[in-house]
């Protein structure tokens, strides 16, 4: 036996145990499968289970709001009805097309719609407030000189910008809830 081959069963335990010590740290998770990471405290295994369906949303009066209204309501709530609501969060939406790019002959080409939300979530029982916040949301879009195609893009640049505002406020109203004892 060559000195080479002795020193290659010892690099491939070497190799092996270097594998061990780093694949314990690895981040990998189920594709679809469900980690206590990944799982919303308002989820139906999650810490804030009991507040599904207690969580109001106050009426909006724009069609921006209530689209911002109706992804928070489905996310707080996860699809419940809300009845007897324990917590109010009082919900103020604007957002608006910003023109980026112009066409020489003054044709509008490239947007962005960019959407503010701000919120005061408040205990019902006591009428004090837990928590405020303001988020915002910003989705590019083109635009033709076809007006269906345009007013298309700019209705889903507002559902997406929506849905994205919706997500980023339900993180802090989570937290606060957790930290106020849900």
């Amino acid at each position: 036996m060559s000195s080479s081959d002795r020193v290659r069963p010892r690099a491939v335990l070497a190799a092996l145990a270097i594998a061990l010590a780093v694949l314990p740290a690895c981040t990998a998770r189920p594709l679809y499968g469900t980690d206590s990471a990944t799982v919303s405290a308002l989820a139906p295994d999650g810490r804030l289970e009991s507040l599904r369906g207690r969580i109001a949303i106050t009426e909006s009066n724009t069609r921006t709001a209530q689209v911002v209204r109706n992804a928070l309501l489905f996310r707080l709530n996860q699809g419940a009805r809300v009845a007897q609501p324990l917590y109010e969060v009082r919900l103020i939406v604007s957002g608006g097309e910003t023109g980026l790019a112009i066409e020489a002959g003054g044709v509008l080409t490239s947007s962005l719609y960019r959407m503010n939300g701000t919120y005061r979530l408040v205990r019902l029982s006591d009428g004090q407030v837990i928590d405020t916040a303001t988020r915002n949301s910003t989705v590019p879009f083109d635009r033709t000189n076809q007006l269906y195609q345009s007013q298309r893009a700019l209705l889903d640049a507002r559902q997406q910008a929506a849905e994205d505002l919706a997500a980023k406020l339900e993180i802090p109203i989570v937290r606060a809830l957790q930290e106020a004892g849900g």
